[in-house]
């Protein structure tokens, strides 16, 4: 009898070998906490082996539907334990898995199902009468499974589609179809702000940054972990920062992770406190948001150490770690950036409000016409492009040859630089800070203004829940500054109010002309604002225009 090799991870690992491995080694451990409905106390857990077995059901499954290695299977589906099964038994069929926000609909959603080319998809019967509006349109889908988790007792399948549940009634065997670390794997489309979504192409063996499995183990682990750590998530696992850098990075260290269906500010530290969270990540506004929710006598009574966090406006930084004594590690990367990132990690005390230094390798700044900039100048963001690195870093967007050769641009020295299209600058020690995304930059009569600047100023009134600030045509083509505001609940403001609280803390040429309240503001799933949804709709009946209201500037 011939002795079992020792497991041992390394470039070349599979993630199929791991997941099989754990189940081996560490079996009914939990590892997974799904909170199903947080005010019933309802949660599901998983253990390693049931990651195991689950996703060999759901990838037989699929087998027997006929479907192959090379076949795209699209997932449109919120947070869930499907969802990672999905995941996982992609990593053993050597399918590739396009994963669908769950707020598409009609072109949207038609262009991604067909550039995509997925042959099946498996969706929750929340969007499946979505789907069946477009499905005559979608070119190559040949099944579609429904996720009945929480349907309706009255609910029925179309015909023609196939139930999730009945599909995973398949064998738990192992899979042994052939696949090499060059096979795709995922498919993450962006949010197609300036144009088509693009679809960010990552393979068994280059996942996020173009790292292996071994390497996002330990590059995460090295960011993110202190010990004893619980990790938790409310974030889309559709996108990078739940699903590798949490999710992926709890899963290979053997660390608990707990996820919810989406966030919750007034759930989200009565969460942290029954499942002895001790990190969680941030993106956007969600910092703001957890500042606005009323103060409570055990703000600090918790477990959660860090908060690894994205874009935390400088104004509400310390305030956030003095009320709930958390450390904040700010950092910056993108699902398309190379790998590229900025952090403060290994810093006693953090500059506030500054993204960090370049990790492995050199950050710049440069202007349109090619000229590096020096401190505290403003312009696009970009990191050096090294040859030797190209073939770990190159982004490879799905069907898009083009595109991705669009994200290296030289300086007027020739020098390759990697673009990110948001604007920074950096101090004299080399501590790099956010300022806007290079297209929400607002261009008002010779002045160029930060949208971002204006949000977090117009977010410090305590009457405001959240606000977006961008640019809108007037009667003379210019841009003139609009802003959207959300309110507080019960709270009552009006536009003269906020003009007063603007007049005091920005430069009058930033100081709003349109101002709207709205009940809520239009967003991604990781709660991004989308601005490009409030600049097609401009200034409505319901919308204050300041110089027809007569109000006066202190200088104009």
């Amino acid at each position: 009898m011939s002795k079992k090799k020792k497991f041992r991870l390394g470039s070349k690992t599979l993630f199929r070998e791991v997941i099989k491995n754990k189940a081996e080694t560490l079996g009914d451990k939990k590892w997974l906490t799904f909170i199903v409905d947080f005010d019933k106390r309802l949660d599901e857990t998983y253990s390693y082996k049931d990651m195991h077995l689950f996703s060999n059901r759901l990838g037989n499954g699929l087998l027997n539907l006929g479907l192959k290695k090379g076949d795209g299977i699209a997932l449109m589906e919120p947070n869930s334990p499907e969802f990672l099964f999905t995941v996982f038994a992609t990593f053993k069929l050597g399918t590739f898995t396009p994963l669908v926000n769950t707020s598409l609909k009609g072109e949207g959603l038609t262009y991604i199902l067909n550039h995509s080319d997925a042959k099946a998809i498996i969706i929750n019967h929340a969007y499946l009468e979505t789907f069946m509006k477009i499905k005559d349109q979608v070119k190559n889908m040949k099944h579609v499974i429904v996720n009945l988790r929480e349907a309706p007792s009255d609910f029925k399948l179309p015909e023609g589609t196939i139930s999730l549940q009945e599909v995973m009634e398949a064998p738990d065997d192992d899979i042994e179809t052939e696949i090499s670390l060059e096979d795709m794997v995922i498919l993450m489309y962006t949010a197609g702000t300036t144009g088509l979504p693009k679809a960010v192409t990552f393979y068994q063996g280059k996942l996020v940054g173009g790292n292996n499995i071994s390497t996002m183990k330990a590059v995460f682990a090295a960011m993110i972990l202190q010990g004893n750590d619980v990790i938790y998530t409310a974030l889309p696992l559709a996108h990078a920062n739940a699903l590798f850098i949490s999710t992926f990075t709890a899963y290979l260290n053997e660390v608990p992770l707990i996820f919810a269906k989406r966030f919750s500010a007034s759930r989200h530290f009565a969460i942290c406190r029954k499942y002895n969270v001790t990190e969680f990540n941030t993106l956007g506004a969600m910092i703001p948001i957890l500042m606005k929710q009323p103060e409570r006598p055990n703000d600090k009574e918790h477990n959660v150490k860090i908060v690894l966090s994205a874009a935390c406006p400088k104004e509400v930084w310390e305030a956030f770690i003095n009320r709930y004594n958390i450390t904040i590690r700010e950092f910056y990367a993108a699902t398309d950036g190379g790998g590229f990132a900025l952090a403060n990690f290994g810093v006693v005390k953090p500059r506030v409000g500054s993204m960090g230094k370049c990790l492995g390798g050199n950050a710049a700044i440069l202007d349109d016409d090619g000229n590096l900039l020096g401190p505290n100048e403003v312009g696009e963001l970009v990191f050096e492009w090294r040859d030797r690195e190209a073939k770990q870093r190159e982004v490879k967007y799905y069907k898009n040859v083009e595109a991705s050769k669009k994200l290296i641009r030289q300086d007027k020295d020739g020098k390759n630089w990697f673009t990110t299209g948001d604007l920074s600058y950096y101090d004299e020690d080399g501590y790099f800070y956010y300022v806007d995304r290079k297209r929400d930059a607002i261009r008002r009569r010779g002045e160029n203004i930060a949208a971002y600047s204006i949000e977090n100023i117009i977010n410090q009134n305590e009457k405001i829940l959240e606000s977006a600030a961008f640019g809108v045509k007037s009667e003379l083509g210019e841009d003139e500054v609009m802003v959207a505001v959300v309110l507080k609940p019960g709270k009552t403001m009006t536009p003269e109010e906020l003009l007063d609280f603007c007049q005091d803390k920005m430069a009058y040429f930033m100081i709003p002309r349109y101002i709207e309240f709205m009940d809520q503001l239009p967003k991604s799933d990781v709660h991004r604002i989308l601005k490009r949804i409030l600049k097609k709709r401009g200034a409505t009946e319901n919308t204050y225009d300041r110089e027809k209201a007569g109000y006066k500037l202190k200088r104009d």
